[in-house]
C-alpha cells in the first residue's frame, strides 16, 4: 500500500534530485519529456491521493526514477506510475497523472519497452505506444471504478484557453 507520508517524502526527494538528474540524461539522449495527446486516458473526478492509493491498491509501483513529463502547456506532471507483468517483462505500462485542481486529475499513458529489460530501447522511445497504452489506462480506471471522463482534445483546448485567460485577467486586476 502507498501511503501518504511514503508519497509526500518520496515527492519532496525527486524533487530535489530529479530536475538534476533529467538535465543531465538530456545532455546524453534526447528523451521525451511532454505528454501527447494520443495518451490521454480520461479526467479523474476525485483528489491525487485517492487515484495514486487505488492505483497502487491495483499493482500499479510509483516510478521515482521517471523522466518529468510536461503538458503542452508547459506544467509539470506530479506523478509517475508503471505496471508490469514482472520486474524484467519486455513491456510496461506508464501513466502519467496530472494534477488539474483539487478534485481533477488527468491521466496520460503510454506502453512501451521496460526500462530494466530494454534500457536503450526505453530512452530512444523505440516501440512506444500511446494509443495502447491508454486503452489500457482507460480500462484500469474503469475496474478500480474511479470516476473519470474522456474528455475531447477540443474540449480540453478550450479548458486550458479559459483558464489562461482567467489568469490573465486575474493578473490585469491586480496590477
Amino acid at each position: 500500500m502507498f501511503d501518504d507520508a511514503q508519497r509526500r517524502a518520496g515527492y519532496r526527494l525527486r524533487r530535489a534530485v530529479g530536475p538534476h538528474l533529467d538535465r543531465a540524461v538530456r545532455t546524453v539522449v534526447d528523451e521525451t519529456v511532454r505528454v501527447y495527446p494520443e495518451g490521454y486516458a480520461g479526467t479523474v473526478n476525485g483528489r491525487i491521493e485517492a487515484v495514486e492509493s487505488a492505483l497502487s491498491e491495483a499493482g500499479l509501483g510509483w516510478n521515482p526514477v521517471s523522466m518529468y513529463h510536461y503538458t503542452p502547456l508547459g506544467n509539470r506532471t506530479n506523478g509517475s506510475w508503471v505496471l508490469r507483468e514482472s520486474p524484467f517483462a519486455d513491456r510496461q505500462l506508464h501513466l502519467v497523472l496530472v494534477e488539474r485542481g483539487p478534485e481533477r486529475v488527468d491521466v496520460y499513458a503510454h506502453e512501451e519497452n521496460n526500462w530494466r529489460r530494454h534500457p536503450l530501447r526505453h530512452v530512444r522511445d523505440a516501440g512506444i505506444d500511446r494509443d495502447r497504452g491508454a486503452e489500457r489506462a482507460r480500462s484500469i480506471l474503469e475496474d478500480l471504478d474511479l470516476e473519470h471522463a474522456h474528455e475531447t482534445y477540443l474540449r480540453r483546448k478550450l479548458g486550458h484557453l479559459g483558464r489562461r485567460c482567467r489568469r490573465w485577467l486575474d493578473g490585469r486586476s491586480l496590477g
